[in-house]
Formats: structure tokens, sequence, C-alpha cells
């Protein structure tokens, strides 16, 4: 089931609705299994450089929500 709800959230990011992938992308870091999916955390990677300042802003945040449960640094 998680895998579901991360793929959906990451498959919101490429909407044209800015607000739902802000919120996407938010969901994304506030939910820990999106560190399981290599995906999710590729997808936020590519939004930290989006022309939208506010879609890299919240990438960037989500990664660094994300960033304490990464084991292999």
């Amino acid at each position: 089931m998680k895998e579901k709800i991360v793929k959906n959230l990451v498959d919101l990011t490429y909407g044209s609705n800015n607000d739902v992938k802000i919120a996407a992308i938010n969901a994304l870091g506030d939910y820990k299994c999106s560190i399981e999916q290599q995906e999710a955390i590729n997808r936020l990677l590519v939004l930290c450089d989006d022309y939208n300042k506010d879609i890299a802003i919240a990438s960037i945040s989500s990664l660094s929500k994300l960033a304490k449960f990464f084991t292999d640094l």
C-alpha cells in the first residue's frame, strides 16, 4: 500500500496545477516511506531545479526532512 501512495504522490508532481504539485511534494517529505522508493527521491531532486521557485523550495525542504532517514550517506 505504501508503494502505491508514494507512486500516486510522485505522479501528482507531473501535473500542471502548481498548488497540487507543492502539496504532493510536501506530502512526500512528510512520508518516511518515500526514502524506500528511488523514483520519489529522483523526482524531488529534479524538482529542486524547477523554474517555479515555490516548487524548488518545497522539494528542497522535503529532501531535507527525508535526509535524516538516509542510512547510506
